[in-house]
């Protein structure tokens, strides 16, 4: 099997998340500076860069629904 390159896991990452804050921003009316805000300082920001999760390979969808359900369990704790 062929390994990927940091360089492709990363720009897969990136499209990632640039879908989910064009997708959050739509969805929650909110502005694109305020969903990049909180996507990049969240905990599934991190998940999406450690590269050992696999979260790169899921798409912007799995990555959005992972954001809501962390921040979510995190305000009821």
């Amino acid at each position: 099997m062929q390994s990927i390159s940091f360089e492709k896991m990363n720009a897969c990452a990136d499209m990632i998340l640039t879908d989910a804050i064009e997708d959050m921003a739509d969805e929650d009316n909110i502005s694109i500076e305020e969903a990049r805000n909180k996507l990049l300082s969240s905990n599934a920001c991190k998940c999406l860069y450690n590269f050992d999760s696999c979260m790169w390979m899921e798409g912007s969808d799995y990555f959005l629904d992972y954001y809501r359900r962390f921040e979510q369990n995190r305000s009821v704790d």
